[in-house]
């Protein structure tokens, strides 16, 4: 009975668990980068947990999410454009930058003012850039078909849409017979006379029997 009310789980659930894993492996990354940036930066005096970090992380992971729900996944079967998921790393920064700026004027800790503010942002941005372009590349580009030819199936069912009248497939049956005939008179004639034709199908004309017909002189 449980099971029975359990909603089934299809694609499209699986891609929401990815993308909120991705997020939050994204701000687990980002966090621990700037924590050891600010280890390496101010040794000892450093704090393990900082709201001028951890908030901003928290923010563009959800952008991240964001991007990664809303374009790269696209609407239906319609994949995402790349120039829009780039186009969003501007403004993804803009919203982290803002956030530090708040922070600042809330009082938190930041020795750096605007400057380093600054600074974050551009580290930021470009892991965030950086992220976004193999999420696409991971997940998008393996769905398109850069093919030009058709595939199997496509050739399928282009020859099924097609409707073959009984005029066309008695004109087929007389053809086929025709070129049997002819190839039962061909092969009656003496080696050199059946060569002779054949050198006639072999001009650049190239008859579709050509092939067929090789095969009687040998």
């Amino acid at each position: 009975m449980q099971l029975a009310l359990q909603p089934p789980r299809g694609p499209a659930f699986d891609r929401r668990n990815a993308n909120l894993l991705l997020a939050v492996t994204f701000w687990a990354f980002t966090y621990a980068l700037f924590t050891y940036r600010a280890n390496l930066r101010y040794g000892d005096a450093y704090e393990l947990i900082s709201a001028v970090r951890l908030v901003p992380t928290l923010i563009g992971a959800a952008l991240y999410w964001l991007v990664l729900a809303r374009l790269i996944d696209g609407t239906g079967d319609r994949p995402g454009k790349p120039l829009a998921v780039l186009a969003t790393i501007l403004p993804a920064s803009i919203a982290v930058l803002i956030a530090r700026v708040v922070l600042d004027q809330m009082g938190a800790n930041n020795p750096n003012g605007f400057a380093g503010d600054l600074r974050f942002v551009m580290v930021w941005g470009g892991y965030f850039g950086l992220w976004a372009s193999a999420s696409f590349a991971l997940r998008v580009v393996p769905r398109l078909n850069f093919s030009a030819e058709p595939s199997a199936g496509a050739v399928v069912r282009r020859l099924q849409a097609k409707k073959v009248t009984p005029r066309h497939n008695s004109a087929m049956i007389a053809r086929a017979e025709m070129l049997e005939r002819l190839a039962l008179e061909i092969a009656t004639l003496p080696s050199p006379e059946r060569k002779a034709l054949l050198a006639c199908f072999a001009s650049p004309g190239r008859y579709e029997t050509a092939d067929e017909l090789e095969l009687l002189s040998r």
